[in-house]
């Protein structure tokens, strides 16, 4: 009964383990870490704000209040004897009133920052999507290395133990084993230095989809397609138009024109009006109300010092958008360059060659234990399918790279021809 209470403890205890290994493809990666990284929910605050600040933008500014208290003196002007004496007060509430269009320019100054904290969020959410994209055939490459490996590491130790145990004629079985074990060792490296990679890749993706770092994911085998691009000239003018980086310097600098705008506007005065009232009482009690209207005088221009400010940041805003354009053209040029050499290389190699070099390994290790071929084939075909599946496997991962590249570049919509 004892022993039946700690076997089911035990399997208790091992059926989360196994249950936090899910399989799951790109996309799905791809969503999971869109939707659950902790860091969106800045970006969605900023449009948030954004929108209070376009809401109070639109808005009059607050009326103005002035209460003023005095005392009042009445003298006979033959005698200068004081006739009455008493107290006066006064109160006034003015509401400023802009014009030239001031209300209109800054709600619609605040109209391009909302455009540009959703422009944010689309780059944030497109730019971690593809880093998603990324790590998880990352992580895919990673596990193919390691199984690779480990499969060349278990074929040399276990013909290692088979030399060893039969009779040996001479130093060479002894040799050859030494030679195996010494090939097992490096694959093993191999498979090690796979799982380092591995795990560093699988902690940053916890991170950044909110789950425990020990969790653990599997990536189901992706597309292996690498699709043609259009030409250059096309690409790059797509990335012209759909970039989220030139899609926000585009809106700064509209929005800095519209600053300088409203800076010209700021020399046309504002005028408050409103109803006033005063009571006063000395010798007679005097009453007064009616309404006040003030404004300033544009006399001395002190508004140009702020004009030529904004003016200067909207120059500004125009050369970095220029350079942003001919630095976004040169990267859409250079990606492309990469993925089409990438490409290359790859439809060169049959896509089956991974496999095969697996098929001609085990038939490697047949044909040793026969004796038909020496140790230093051998050894070197185990090596060679590890070289190829590692070749293959990371000019694959290359290619991707510039793909999700290019398709950032281009805002994050698919590439097609």
């Amino acid at each position: 009964m004892r022993f039946a209470v700690v076997a089911g403890l035990i399997t208790i205890a091992a059926a989360p383990a196994t249950a936090q290994t899910a399989a799951i493809s790109l996309d799905a990666l791809a969503q999971d870490v869109v939707t659950h990284n902790p860091e969106r929910q800045f970006y969605q605050r900023q449009i948030e704000t954004a929108g209070v600040e376009r809401d109070a933008a639109g808005r009059w500014a607050d009326p103005e209040a002035v209460v003023e208290f005095g005392q009042r003196r009445a003298q006979d002007l033959t005698s200068g004897a004081v006739t009455g004496e008493g107290l006066t007060y006064a109160v006034s509430v003015v509401q400023p009133i802009e014009f030239g269009g001031r209300i209109a320019l800054r709600r619609a100054i605040a109209e391009r920052q909302v455009a540009l904290a959703r422009i944010g969020l689309q780059q944030f959410d497109a730019t971690l999507a593809a880093r998603a994209r990324s790590l998880g055939y990352g992580l895919f490459a990673a596990d193919e290395k390691a199984a690779a490996a480990r499969e060349v590491a278990a074929r040399m130790r276990t013909l290692a133990r088979v030399l060893v145990s039969r009779d040996p004629a001479g130093p060479a079985p002894q040799l050859e084993a030494a030679s195996l074990v010494a090939g097992a060792i490096s694959a093993e490296r191999s498979a090690a230095s796979a799982d380092a990679e591995a795990n560093s890749i699988l902690y940053e993706l916890n991170q950044l989809r909110g789950a425990p770092l020990a969790a653990r994911v599997r990536i189901i085998r992706p597309d292996m397609s690498l699709p043609a691009l259009p030409s250059g000239q096309a690409l790059a003018a797509n990335a012209a138009q759909n970039n989220f980086e030139l899609k926000a310097l585009r809106a700064q600098f509209e929005q800095q024109g519209l600053r300088v705008d409203l800076a010209k506007k700021a020399r046309i005065p504002t005028v408050s009006v409103g109803p006033y009232y005063d009571r006063a009482r000395s010798d007679i009690r005097e009453t007064n109300y009616g309404v006040r209207l003030s404004t300033s005088i544009p006399l001395w221009n002190r508004q140009a010092g702020d004009v030529a400010i904004e003016q200067g940041k909207q120059a500004q805003a125009n050369a970095t958008l220029i350079n942003a354009e001919r630095r976004i053209i040169r990267d859409v040029f250079d990606q492309a360059a990469q993925y089409e050499a990438k490409r290359d290389a790859l439809t060169k190699w049959d896509g089956e060659s991974p496999k095969r070099f697996a098929e001609a390994a085990a038939d490697a290790d047949r044909n040793y234990r026969l004796g038909a071929i020496p140790l230093t084939t051998y050894t070197q075909m185990q090596q060679s399918y590890i070289d190829a599946v590692n070749a293959v496997l990371d000019t694959r991962r290359e290619a991707l790279e510039a793909l999700l590249q290019l398709r950032a570049l281009n805002g994050g919509t698919p590439l097609a021809r």
